[in-house]
């Protein structure tokens, strides 16, 4: 067991064994839950990607069909 110090910010640097034990990377998120006095750590789940369906929805237009030469870009100069 290690023993670390508590930054002014809360902040705790999670000692190089604890990391590679867990599979630990720097950008992962973790969840700790409080149980009496101590606290679990634990590597928390991986969102899912998006898949092409889930984007496909985002970007649906469901507005009247526009001809391309109707229209309207920005942006460029000829």
């Amino acid at each position: 067991m290690a023993a670390v110090l508590i930054s002014t910010k809360g902040q705790v640097v999670l000692p190089v064994s604890v990391r590679k034990a867990l599979g630990l990377k720097p950008g992962m998120r973790v969840n700790i839950e409080v149980e009496g006095k101590a606290a679990r750590l634990t590597p928390a789940p991986a969102k899912a990607a998006a898949t092409l369906e889930d984007v496909q929805a985002i970007l649906r237009y469901d507005g009247p069909r526009v001809p391309i030469d109707k229209m309207r870009v920005t942006g460029y100069e000829d």
